[in-house]
């Protein structure tokens, strides 16, 4: 089971806390154009006059509250990341077991569908490469978008994160919505997501016991070694 809990509002929570929760309004004034103006001018407009120009707010502000550019594009993706788990999770913590891969390949869809979210992250994500900071906190976000996989599906079972097996499946289903999205993204009217979808789906419903047994065996190999 996914091991979220609620806040007082019913929102979903996980061990990375809402990173928008605890910020003044005036902050998530500026967060909330700085995510606009990513995703409809990119990255490149975010520059901390047109953010100041969106918010209403002046400079000082923003630097106030995020310290800098980069401080303010980290806390664009913590809160875009943060939010794609919580809307994994509540599309399939309550689920029975047999019902959260259909649910998991729906919630894929339904990211790279998201053009916004998408064209926002894939503007960011070259910077990365060239901004150590940045691309550090990418890395550990991604590791905790692994963990989320795995609960999605009902998979984390003590120890996974250890197991080569299911941490392989979790980075293999991390990567699909990124290689899908590009492929969407370059030919939107012509690109049917439903085929790959559907056969990812058929390939992870025929093959998750074995998964699961092989996990098990791999673990209980480790013990012996230990």
């Amino acid at each position: 089971m996914v091991s979220a809990k609620r806040g007082s509002h019913g929102r979903l929570r996980f061990p990375f806390e809402d990173p928008v929760e605890s910020l003044p309004t005036t902050a998530r004034k500026i967060l909330a154009a700085a995510t606009t103006l990513l995703s409809e001018r990119g990255y490149e407009a975010l520059t901390l006059e047109n953010v100041a120009a969106a918010a209403g707010v002046n400079k000082a502000s923003i630097r106030y509250n995020f310290g800098n550019k980069a401080g303010l594009v980290m806390a664009v993706v913590d809160a875009l990341i943060h939010d794609e788990c919580l809307l994994l999770a509540a599309g399939t913590e309550a689920l029975p077991e047999e019902e959260r891969l259909h649910a998991a390949m729906v919630d894929i869809r339904r990211m790279i569908i998201d053009a916004d979210w998408f064209r926002g992250f894939f503007d960011i994500l070259p910077h990365a490469f060239r901004d150590p900071e940045l691309r550090d906190r990418l890395s550990t976000l991604y590791v905790w978008w692994y963990r989320q996989n795995l609960k999605a599906l009902g998979l984390a079972a003590p120890g996974a994160e250890d197991n080569d097996m299911l941490m392989g499946l979790a980075e293999l289903i991390a990567a699909i919505p990124d290689g899908l999205s590009v492929q969407a993204g370059l030919n939107p009217e012509g690109f049917e997501l439903t085929r790959p979808l559907a056969t990812l789906e058929f390939l992870l419903r025929n093959s998750m016991a074995q998964l699961v047994e092989m996990a098990a065996e791999q673990a209980q190999a480790a013990e012996a070694c230990a």
